[in-house]
């Protein structure tokens, strides 16, 4: 039954001013504001992924120097479109007119990262100090996130600024493509995920770009939630890992809910669910048998029990009313 039928039945409003609303309903514009930008994203990925097969295929025939070229002169003919159409610098967010305007920059940056990779492939201009190629367009990047007020080349950055340091932080590689059984890439990941977290957090206490603060926040959680389990499963430290995990996850449901993000509580939950878990089975494997069985039985129903009702009531948690 719709809304406005309801209303009827309960005497709150008219036979017409019924058809007014169903009216109005079927006649009102629908937003395609979401498809648009999914459609353009896709459109940037593809254009770039397509030159790169284009590269590849051909590379005997068309000649390093003109890929580079061509790569250079597409890139420039981005930043410039920007650098064109650019609004004053403001610690506040900025919002451009053009829809283009986004896409646009972005493609420069991804082509700019090809560029600075092939030629570092082919020419070797940093050497062997691998670590000054991802770097230097690492601060461009972020130099380009501020200057254009940009979230997508901020990812590109942070990304880039995580693979300086040893890591590769997307998605699927995340625990595939690092060796997280070695100290080093542990400890490597959890400052890097509090120099992120505390950036984020002067971000936003000063007032400077603090809509960026979701965006270093998003890669904070996941890099120091994971490098705190790697290190609570694989080293003797466990109490100490435990704590910090717990800390982690304290630290980021205070900000869900000051944001009301249902995001960052559920990463928070998980990562923390996870945690206890490991915790508490590597607990009672000391006690006998029986006993540890029993436990263990009634922490996987508490456990399900709590699930259930952490999704009845994360809005209650959050404060969001409706």
């Amino acid at each position: 039954m719709k809304e406005s039928e309801k209303l009827f039945q309960d005497g709150i409003i008219n036979s017409e001013q019924v058809a007014s609303i169903n009216d109005y309903e079927q006649s009102k514009p629908m937003s395609v504001f979401w498809e648009l930008r999914t459609i353009l994203y896709l459109g940037v990925l593809l254009f770039t992924s397509g030159v790169g097969i284009l590269i590849y295929q051909n590379i005997d025939t068309i000649g390093h120097q003109a890929i580079l070229g061509l790569i250079l002169l597409s890139c420039a003919a981005c930043f410039y479109y920007g650098y064109k159409n650019r609004l004053p610098y403001s610690h506040e967010q900025v919002k451009f007119e053009s829809p283009f305007f986004d896409y646009i920059i972005l493609l420069g940056s991804i082509l700019f990262g090809i560029f600075i990779g092939y030629f570092q492939y082919q020419y070797s201009i940093f050497g062997t100090h691998y670590g000054l190629a991802t770097l230097f367009p690492t601060a461009v990047f972020f130099f380009c996130a501020y200057f254009f007020d940009h979230k997508g080349i901020l990812s590109l950055a942070i990304s880039g600024l995580a693979a300086w340091a040893g890591l590769s932080v997307t998605p699927l590689q995340l625990l595939e493509g690092n060796d997280f059984s070695s100290l080093g890439i542990i400890l490597t990941a959890i400052a890097l995920g509090l120099v992120i977290a505390s950036f984020a957090y002067y971000s936003e206490t000063k007032n400077i770009k603090k809509h960026f603060a979701f965006s270093y926040n998003n890669f904070a959680i996941n890099i120091l939630s994971v490098g705190t389990l790697a290190a609570l499963f694989e080293f003797d430290l466990k109490p100490l890992s435990f704590l910090l995990l717990a800390g982690i996850c304290f630290y980021y449901i205070k900000y869900a809910i000051k944001y009301q993000s249902f995001l960052f509580l559920l990463l928070s939950v998980i990562y923390g669910y996870i945690g206890f878990t490991y915790a508490f089975f590597n607990t009672i494997v000391s006690f006998n048998s029986e006993l540890g069985v029993l436990m263990g039985f009634f922490y996987v129903m508490a456990s399900c029990a709590g699930i259930v009702l952490f999704f009845i009531f994360y809005k209650r948690i959050l404060g969001i009313k409706k």
